[in-house]
C-alpha cells in the first residue's frame, strides 16, 4: 500500500496495436531474438514493442519515474501458449525475461534492463467467480481497482488486498499482499488456492498445495518474478458483510510523535480482527485511517481505545456504507477512479520499509519525527511537489494464522510495518523523471538512522513488495530463515536464471 493524499501513476498499456503488430516491425533492427519473437502468431491481440516501434517510451514507461529502462524488447501475450513461446524465445537466446503485471516495483525491477526481455501481461484480463466455492479466477493483468468492481458486480464478493486501484495483481499477490481486510482475511498471498506459470522451459504448470506443493510454497511470499511467469491467479473471495464503516480522524501536526506513539501502542492491543488501518504523518498531517467490518457504532467503539491514548482529535469522520464504497473511498484518496486507476501525475519516489514486532522505541520516534519535521527541497526544480512521509499500518489478526504454510511464513507474528521515504510530483509526463538529489541524500539519511536505530530484533525485517536495493542483507530482510530453502526451490526450476533482477532469489 502506498501513501495517500497523492496521485497515482500507473504503467502506459493498451497501446495502439496497429503501430506495432508484428506485419509493422520492418524498421525493427534485425536480430535473431527480435526475429524469433516476430515469429509467434498464435494470437492476432499479442503484441511486440521494440526500441524502433512508434509507441515503445510510453510501453517502457513505469509507475515510479525515477527509473528510465530501456529492455530489448516488450513483449504482450494475449494467450499462455504466447507467453510460452517468447520464454522460449528468450531462453534460445540467452536473454533475461522480467515479468510485468502493474510496473508498481519500488525499485522498478519490473522495467528490465538493457538486453532483456520485458513480459507484459496486461492483456490477461480474463475473470470467472465459481459461486459455489467463492473461488475467483484472475488473469495476472489486472490491476486491484478492476479485481474489486468486477468481484463486487459478481456478487458482492470481496478479496483481501491493497487499496491503491492501479497496482497490479501479480507482485502483489506474489509478495504477500496486504490491504486494509488483513486482519479479518489474512494476506492476499493466504488466499491463493492456485497458480499458473510459464516455467523456463516454456511449460504451462499448473499449481497447488498438490500440484507443485514445493513451488506453491515459494511463489506465496516470493514468487515477484524469480522462478517463472505467472499468468494465472485462483484466490479464494468472500462475501462483502453488509456494513463496512470508512474512519478518518485527524490530529494536530503537532502531536505527530504522540500519536505515533498511541498508535502503536493500541495496535499491540487491538482484539479484533474486525478492524483494520494506518496512521498517516505527512504534508504537515497526522491522520488515522482505518476500515471497520460492521456499523459505524461499532467501529466507534473499536477506536475508542486509541482516542483514549491520543486525546481529542481536530476532526473526525465515520462513514458507513457498503464494502465497494469503502474501497472506492480509499481509491478517491489516491486521486483515481476504482474503476478507472489511471493517475493523471507522474511520480518519482524513494520508499522504504520496516516490519516492527513492537512499538517503535523512543529512539525511532525521534528520528521519524525529526526528519519529517526537516524535509527535503526540491532545489532542481522547485515547480515539482514534494510529499516527505510515514506510514504506519496495523498487521496481526488473521496474518498470523495463515490457511497453509508460505514463503510469507517469516513475518508472521509483525505488530505492524512503518513505510517511510520521498515523493516527487509533477503534470503527467512520459519522460523519466529521476528523484531530485537532495530528496536522495534526505531518504539515505533517513534510512541510515533508522536501520541502526532499528530495535525489533536482531536484524532488519522489511516487506518484500516494497523492495529497495540500498537495505543491507535485503534477502535476509524479506526472506528470514526461508532464504536457503527458495534458493533450493530455484535452482530445480530455473537453474539457468532466466527469470532474474537485481533482488531476485539467486541461484546460490
Amino acid at each position: 500500500m502506498y501513501t495517500f493524499f497523492k496521485t497515482l501513476a500507473a504503467t502506459a498499456f493498451f497501446t495502439t496495436l496497429a503501430y506495432i503488430r508484428y506485419t509493422s516491425l520492418a524498421n525493427t533492427p534485425a536480430t535473431s531474438f527480435i526475429e524469433c519473437l516476430q515469429t509467434i502468431q498464435g494470437n492476432r491481440s499479442s503484441y511486440l514493442s521494440t526500441p524502433s516501434s512508434p509507441t515503445y517510451d510510453k510501453d517502457r514507461v513505469l509507475f515510479n519515474k525515477a527509473f528510465d529502462h530501456r529492455p530489448g524488447a516488450i513483449f504482450y501475450p494475449a494467450s499462455e501458449n504466447d507467453a510460452a513461446a517468447a520464454v522460449l524465445c528468450a531462453a534460445s537466446h540467452h536473454v533475461s525475461v522480467v515479468p510485468r503485471s502493474g510496473g508498481h516495483s519500488f525499485e522498478g525491477y519490473s522495467g528490465g534492463s538493457q538486453g532483456t526481455l520485458v513480459i507484459d501481461l496486461t492483456l490477461f484480463q480474463h475473470f470467472s467467480i465459481d459461486h459455489d466455492t467463492g473461488i475467483v479466477t484472475i488473469g495476472a493483468g489486472h490491476r486491484l481497482g478492476s479485481v474489486y468492481t468486477k468481484l463486487w458486480t459478481a456478487g458482492e464478493y470481496l478479496v483481501p488486498a491493497g487499496t491503491c486501484p492501479g497496482v497490479g495483481i501479480g507482485g502483489h499477490a506474489l509478495g504477500g499482499g496486504v490491504g486494509m481486510l488483513g486482519r479479518k482475511y489474512g494476506m492476499l498471498s493466504d488466499n491463493v488456492v492456485g497458480l499458473n506459470m510459464i516455467s523456463a522451459e516454456g511449460e504451462v504448470w499448473h499449481i497447488s498445495d498438490t500440484s507443485r506443493s514445493d513451488l506453491f510454497w515459494a511463489l506465496r511470499g516470493a514468487g515477484g518474478g524469480s522462478f517463472g511467469l505467472v499468468t494465472e491467479f485462483k484466490i479464494q473471495a468472500y462475501k462483502a458483510p453488509p456494513k463496512v464503516t470508512v474512519m478518518r480522524v485527524r490530529f494536530p501536526w503537532s502531536e505527530h510523535r504522540a500519536v505515533m506513539d498511541s498508535f502503536g501502542k493500541w495496535s499491540a492491543k487491538i482484539s479484533a480482527n474486525d478492524i483494520s488501518a494506518m496512521l498517516y504523518i505527512g504534508q504537515n498531517k497526522t491522520v488515522f485511517l482505518g476500515t471497520f467490518l460492521g456499523s459505524q457504532d461499532k467501529a466507534k467503539a473499536a477506536v475508542a481505545p486509541l482516542l483514549s491514548l491520543t486525546g481529542a482529535p481536530q476532526q473526525i469522520e465515520f462513514r458507513e456504507g457498503t464494502w465497494f464504497q469503502a474501497a472506492s473511498t480509499w481509491a478517491a484518496l489516491d486521486g483515481t477512479k476504482i474503476d478507472n486507476p489511471i493517475g493523471n501525475f507522474s511520480l518519482s519516489l524513494r520508499l522504504r520499509s520496516l516490519l516492527y514486532r513492537n512499538p517503535l522505541s523512543e529512539n525511532e520516534l525521534e528520528i521519524i519525527s525529526r526528519h519529517l519535521s526537516n524535509g527535503p527541497s526540491d532545489i532542481e526544480n522547485p515547480k515539482h511537489r514534494l510529499i516527505s512521509s510515514v506510514t504506519m499500518e496495523t498487521w496481526g489478526g488473521k496474518i498470523d494464522d495463515p490457511k497453509s504454510p508460505s514463503a510469507f511464513d517469516n513475518h508472521r507474528g509483525v505488530l505492524y510495518s512503518v513505510q517511510y521515504g520521498v515523493e516527487r510530483v509533477a503534470p503527467r509526463s512520459w519522460h523519466s523523471d529521476s528523484i531530485c538529489t537532495t530528496c536522495a541524500e534526505w531518504s539515505d539519511r533517513f534510512s541510515h538512522e533508522l536501520h541502526a536505530a532499528y530495535s525489533s530484533g536482531d536484524v532488519l525485517e522489511a516487506y518484500q513488495n516494497y523492495m529497495e536495493h540500498g537495505i543491507p542483507n535485503g534477502l535476509q530482510a524479506y526472506y528470514g530463515e526461508n532464504l536457503a530453502r527458495l534458493v533450493e526451490i530455484k535452482r530445480a526450476v530455473d537453474p539457468d536464471n532466466l527469470f532474474t533482477f537485481p533482488q531476485a532469489i539467486p541461484l546460490g
